[in-house]
């Protein structure tokens, strides 16, 4: 992102899932940076009160902790209430939450499968209902912004619930999209590849696992998160206004199928 923000979210708000950490802590750097009073929403109260410290600081007001699981609809509808209510409105709404729980497909527990796709898939439906509920009966042209992943389309073994969860997200964004295009509210999705980000700390901490995430990608690097926030950003900003139901892949070219870099079937 530009040194020198540009200021092209200011008097706008933005509620942002998932935002304790990784990208979608830089997402809620990146808006705040960027003039937009944003509501950052995570399990942990005392994760989000730490972000909340570091938030430059807005003319809007202040900004809002919104602590609660979006796996359950009650919560989702109470922290949604309760951010609208503080910040006065809601412009934009970034679905980050997600998570994965690694599997040999053939041992994979129900609970941890449903629990995957209740947060991932779930989660996301509830919160894009109720922003939709609230825009629809406010006359709001809201932006959704749902962070999936390029295992919306390559398998991830081992990841069954994960992959299914993304797979998912990626029609559930071109439905909406294309349910509301009409009214103005646009609904798209970022697709990151490997990023460092404290959930990925397993590779990330180690210089040989680091080594070998990166050999596999075009670019010879994984993504930083601010990467992931400046895509959310763009895809959020007016300057994607002609945008909607659409994945941008952030992900260093690993969706280019790079085995083909080098002519080999031919």
């Amino acid at each position: 992102m530009s040194t020198n923000p540009s200021k092209r979210f200011k008097g706008q708000n933005v509620l942002i899932t998932g935002a304790s950490q990784g990208i979608g802590e830089a997402a809620a750097q990146y808006f705040a940076k960027e003039g937009a009073r944003v509501a950052i929403n995570g399990r942990k109260e005392d994760k989000l009160r730490a972000v909340l410290e570091t938030l430059p600081k807005v003319e809007a007001g202040e900004h809002v902790i919104a602590t609660g699981d979006i796996s359950h609809e009650e919560t989702v509808q109470k922290l949604f209430k309760e951010s609208i209510e503080a910040m006065g409105s809601l412009d934009v709404l970034i679905c980050n939450a997600g998570y994965q729980i690694p599997s040999p497909s053939e041992d994979v527990k129900l609970a941890d499968f449903e629990g995957v796709l209740s947060v991932n898939v779930t989660g996301v439906m509830l919160c894009c209902r109720e922003a939709l509920r609230y825009w629809l009966k406010h006359g709001v042209k809201g932006r959704v912004v749902v962070n999936s992943s390029v295992h919306q389309l390559i398998p991830k073994p081992h990841y069954l619930g994960y992959s299914a969860s993304k797979g998912a997200v990626d029609n559930m964004v071109r439905t909406l999209a294309l349910e509301y295009a009409s009214r103005g509210i646009r609904v798209n999705a970022v697709a990151p590849g490997a990023i460092v980000t404290p959930i990925n700390d397993s590779w990330v901490k180690d210089p040989e696992q680091y080594k070998a995430v990166a050999s596999h990608i075009p670019m010879k690097r994984p993504g930083e998160s601010q990467e992931i926030a400046d895509a959310m950003g763009f895809l959020a900003s007016e300057e994607s206004s002609y945008i909607t139901g659409q994945t941008l892949y952030v992900d260093g070219g690993l969706t280019l199928f790079g085995d083909f870099e080098k002519n080999w079937s031919s």
